[in-house]
């Protein structure tokens, strides 16, 4: 990425006839580390991709090619080279002293940036950084630190494993499953591996599982025990969702009146949007998805729709600004919504406005698989319909750039 974006660089600043210099100057840049950027020594970022587009008049030109690619199959081949060295490090119990507590804040850099960064990104740099963490883990010995490193091993695991899942990388986030929860239970840490245990649950969730879903989301449960951690709330959410595509409406009441109490005992700093939180926009989100998977159950889904459309109007107006995987999957619910109550065009259109906010890199994996869902579930002569195909056109235009194949959600019925 760095030659391409420093040839666009070079041919742009020829065109207008601007030294490197004086392009540093009208972006606010220190001259030296912008020619490290054009030579590839340093990493280009979005917003110095953005500052260098406008100035340079670029179009959009210099973000495009600073954008970071997904993940190939070679990436996911060293991906899991490095997942079978941490394997054995964890099984040998080799670990390394290191700076702890900047590991645990870039571990918590890494949860928060799940809220507002494309998936494709938070690979890249979650396998940067944890080749770094292996190494710190084989050269430490005491055990007040390897307890603790292996701890942030089970949520950078689990942080990886839920980034696959979003990218619909369904064999390797298996595997990484298995490093997240080995690493969780070694932590002897039950609020670790009750949150480990939840995304493994997720990752059932969106791989058409809903039993295995609940099994494990029951299993997170049990092991938060009585403690109040995100595990529990998270675990609890994701459980009534499932129960709501096997249509068992008693269970998902029970279980949302449940989280919701959850919710309410959780601190301030639990509440942060990350991925190591949980807060009433989540809940919010998870109660509308699972109204609207209860709606497409029922004969008459006027009343679960009303439910579902309810919580989506909370869960957009509390959901925190870039976070555009839940904005989109709530208003992706809101348009299912529309088309179970017959209006079809509202929903294509809805459907046609939410897609086209995001780029194709954010509508990469699982928001890209709920539209195929809805446009699948919709009749079949109204899929012919002008707006429909072009909602349908628009969801082709995302590829999967990996060695696996889709995978997507089945139909649990």
């Amino acid at each position: 990425m760095g030659t391409a974006f420093g040839e666009q660089m070079r041919r742009l600043m020829a065109e207008h006839d601007l030294s490197l210099r004086r392009v540093a100057k009208l972006v606010s840049y220190d001259p030296g580390y912008l020619s490290k950027v054009v030579n590839g020594h340093k990493p280009i970022t979005p917003h110095l991709a953005a500052a260098l587009d406008r100035a340079l008049e670029a179009d959009g030109a210099l973000v495009a090619v600073a954008a970071p690619a997904l993940p190939e199959a070679a990436d996911l081949a060293e991906l899991e080279l490095l997942r079978q060295d941490l394997g054995d490090v964890l099984s040998e119990g080799s670990m390394a002293e290191g700076s702890l507590d900047e590991w645990e804040q870039s571990v918590l850099q890494h949860g928060r940036a799940t809220r507002d960064r494309p998936a494709g990104r938070i690979f890249i740099d979650l396998t940067a950084d944890l080749a770094e963490l292996m190494r710190a883990l084989k050269r430490c010995r005491t055990a007040s630190a390897i307890r603790r490193l292996t701890r942030m091993t089970a949520q950078m695991s689990g942080l990886m494993y839920l980034t696959l899942v979003r990218l619909d990388k369904p064999n390797a986030s298996r595997r990484w499953a298995r490093t997240a929860c080995i690493a969780a239970h070694e932590s002897d840490d039950p609020a670790t591996e009750s949150w480990v245990l939840a995304q493994v649950a997720y990752g059932h969730f969106y791989c058409g599982d809903p039993v295995g879903a609940i099994t494990v989301a029951r299993h997170a449960r049990d092991r938060a025990g009585k403690a109040v951690c995100v595990g529990a709330p998270l675990a609890a959410a994701l459980e009534a969702r499932a129960h709501a595509a096997l249509g068992s409406r008693s269970d998902v009441q029970t279980i949302l009146g449940q989280v919701e109490e959850m919710v309410e005992r959780l601190d301030d700093e639990s509440r942060v949007p990350s991925a190591f939180s949980y807060n009433e926009a989540q809940f919010r989100f998870h109660q509308g998805n699972a109204y609207t998977l209860l709606a497409r159950r029922d004969d008459d889904p006027r009343a679960n729709v009303e439910k579902a459309l309810q919580a989506q109007e909370q869960a957009l107006e509390l959901c925190a600004p870039g976070d555009y995987t839940d904005w989109a999957l709530t208003r992706l619910d809101r348009a299912d919504c529309l088309a179970l109550s017959g209006d079809i065009q509202a929903c294509a259109l809805y459907m046609a406005e939410t897609l086209s906010c995001l780029t194709e890199q954010q509508r990469e994996g699982i928001i890209t698989l709920r539209g195929h869902e809805i446009v699948a579930a919709l009749p079949q002569e109204k899929q012919a319909l002008p707006i429909v195909r072009d909602v349908h056109d628009l969801l082709m235009q995302t590829t999967n750039g990996t060695e696996e194949e889709p995978h997507g959600r089945r139909d649990p019925r």
